[in-house]
């Protein structure tokens, strides 16, 4: 069963790299915004690396603490993950 951390962990980075390369949604707005505001290409890239940072950040931490919760909440044998 240890095999199946690193399973889950597999998928979830391969989900979130298919979701933000064919998400239109992530790329639009702040293509739409640099050129309304007429932003250098180096403006817009620190930008967007910054609000994707702190996208990934608060995804991670919003994870980790419903993980917290529903390890204390849960029925499940989380235990049985680590064997």
């Amino acid at each position: 069963m240890e095999n199946a951390g690193h399973v889950l962990l597999a998928a979830a980075a391969s989900i979130g790299i298919v979701h933000t390369m064919i998400g239109v949604d992530h790329t639009l707005p702040f293509i739409m915004l640099g050129r309304a505001q007429k932003w250098s290409l180096a403006r817009l890239l620190t930008i967007t690396l910054v609000c994707g940072t702190g996208h990934v950040l608060s995804s991670v931490l919003l994870g980790l603490a419903l993980t917290a919760l529903a390890r204390t909440s849960s029925p499940f044998d989380f235990a049985r993950l680590k064997d």
